[in-house]
């Protein structure tokens, strides 16, 4: 029943949020509690659900009596593997740098022959001529042996390419010394065995007369065999390190046995022209 003594209006909202009471009225027991009696009362804790101080929710609390396991230190990532350096190609190879030398002796003998044909007409008559031009046309052939044999382009796409082309050079009657030294980089040229054009042609010839006077037929030409290549891919690199295997036989008599065989190790690089050159020359094993 509304207070006769309060004057405000029933529907005046602030007479439920005013605090004041009738004098008179029996306030309830308090709720706070007595300092004397003991104050509140503390509810055991959950271990998981409340970890304590210094835990994060959900964290399991250690048992009592052992020690926490600890937390595993990360890895180290792996150092990256340390990247070769390439040799530089100064002379790359080029179908006028095999050739040059071949085409100015061709060039040489046909213009001797001409003028020895002129001569000869002159002296002895059309018949001496006649002959000079067949021995200096015969001459022009023999000349032209290293451009008859090396017709096809050395591709050299993959640092295995470039190892067969190298050795394979040699697989001819007469081996093609000029294709080799064009297909070394400039690390390849830097053996004490190949201080020039000269000594590398040097070098090889009298290996394998000694590989060949072992087994007789020193004009026999070779077979050379590359086998077990292995590598990492050369895509997108300058050098690279590689490993096969090389053997060499006198052609048509395979069955006799390698004249040398040998597992080699080298390194190759990348040239100006983005094909692969080898950083070392010898011949393995030897």
């Amino acid at each position: 029943m509304p207070d006769p003594q309060d004057d405000r209006p029933i529907a005046d909202a602030s007479s439920f949020l005013d605090d004041h009471r009738p004098e008179g009225d029996d306030p309830g027991p308090s709720t706070v509690p007595d300092p004397e009696t003991g104050g509140y009362d503390l509810a055991e804790r959950d271990p998981i659900s409340d970890p304590g101080p210094g835990l994060g929710a959900g964290t399991p609390a250690p048992s009592p009596g052992k020690s926490p396991r600890p937390v595993p230190r990360p890895r180290p990532a792996d150092r990256p593997k340390a990247e070769l350096t390439p040799a530089p190609v100064n002379q790359p190879w080029s179908r006028m740098a095999e050739w040059g030398p071949a085409l100015s002796r061709i060039g040489l003998a046909l213009l001797a022959t001409a003028v020895l044909a002129y001569l000869g007409a002159s002296i002895g008559g059309w018949l001496l001529s006649a002959a000079i031009v067949a021995v200096g046309l015969g001459t022009a052939v023999l000349l032209s042996y290293p451009i008859a044999i090396t017709l096809e382009r050395p591709v050299r796409m993959t640092p295995e390419h470039a190892i067969r082309d190298y050795y394979m050079a040699l697989a001819h009657h007469a081996p093609h010394y000029r294709r080799m030294w064009l297909l070394l980089s400039s690390a390849g040229r830097a053996e004490p065995e190949f201080s020039s054009y000269s000594a590398f042609r040097s070098y090889w010839g009298r290996l394998l007369a000694e590989l060949k006077a072992d087994r007789g037929g020193v004009m026999n030409p070779l077979s050379v065999r590359i086998e077990d290549y292995k590598s990492e891919k050369s895509a997108g690199l300058d050098a690279i390190e590689a490993s096969y295997s090389i053997a060499l036989y006198h052609r048509g008599r395979e069955s006799d046995g390698p004249l040398h065989s040998a597992r080699a190790e080298t390194t190759l690089s990348r040239g100006p022209d983005r094909m692969w050159y080898l950083d070392d020359g010898r011949l393995p094993g030897r």
